[in-house]
């Protein structure tokens, strides 16, 4: 199996940590670097041909947006998450969900509704094969390009840094979930027919509704 991080050997100096912290942001996000995994600064400046610096700087940038933890005496760590720690994050998601709810709402470009129609329609295509990581991944992609499509540069930041922990505790394709995934692309249907409209609050409660596993009262868990 080829490992991702020889991706970065022979780049120039100058960007290394950048690149090495988008390179690790992604992995713990798809969990290729799951949470827990110890992140030992010089076997990764190795495997990646080059030196400590800019790994240690990437790591850094990640400990700060909360996705790496630091542990004195004992290094760095992919960030792991409590039960409370995820019940915060998933409150933390739907309120900034109902702010992209309510910021995007009517204010969709043609291109950004033409993509969220799309990833509904994948949705619906992930549900015929049964692939549950592929539906996974294209509901992550809505909601992101959702919070994208709001306009403030800080919110898929924040997004950013729930990921990880929406992915750890299965927030969104929870594989647990027994009912119709074609019924659960259909919730992100009539989310984006609300932003279709011109009430940005009802925008803003229904997204945060969704969010919350609370979108139509009396079904099943609806968190995704």
């Amino acid at each position: 199996m080829t490992d991702p991080f020889t991706s970065l050997a022979g780049l120039k100096r100058g960007l290394l940590s950048d690149q090495i912290y988008e390179l690790m942001k992604s992995m713990i996000k798809d969990g290729t670097l799951p949470p827990g995994e110890q992140l030992v600064e010089s076997q990764l400046a190795k495997r990646m041909q080059v030196s400590q610096a800019p790994v240690r700087e990437a790591l850094k940038q990640l400990s700060h947006e909360g996705l790496v933890s630091h542990v004195r005496h004992l290094g760095n760590f992919v960030a792991s998450y409590s039960e409370e720690e995820f019940a915060q994050a998933k409150a933390a998601r739907a309120e900034l969900e109902a702010i992209a709810g309510r910021l995007a709402c009517g204010n969709l470009s043609a291109e950004a509704r033409a993509r969220l129609s799309d990833l509904i329609e994948q949705m619906h295509g992930a549900a015929e094969a049964g692939d549950l990581d592929a539906f996974r991944e294209l509901d992550f992609t809505f909601h992101r390009s959702v919070v994208e499509a709001g306009g403030n540069s800080y919110l898929p930041r924040m997004w950013d840094i729930l990921e990880p922990s929406l992915r750890s505790m299965h927030v969104l394709g929870d594989p647990s979930f027994a009912g119709d995934w074609h019924e659960v692309a259909e919730w992100h249907r009539s989310l984006l027919d609300r932003l279709d409209g011109d009430d940005a609050q009802a925008a803003s409660d229904l997204f945060r509704a969704h969010a919350s596993g609370t979108l139509l009262e009396g079904d099943e868990d609806q968190s995704r």
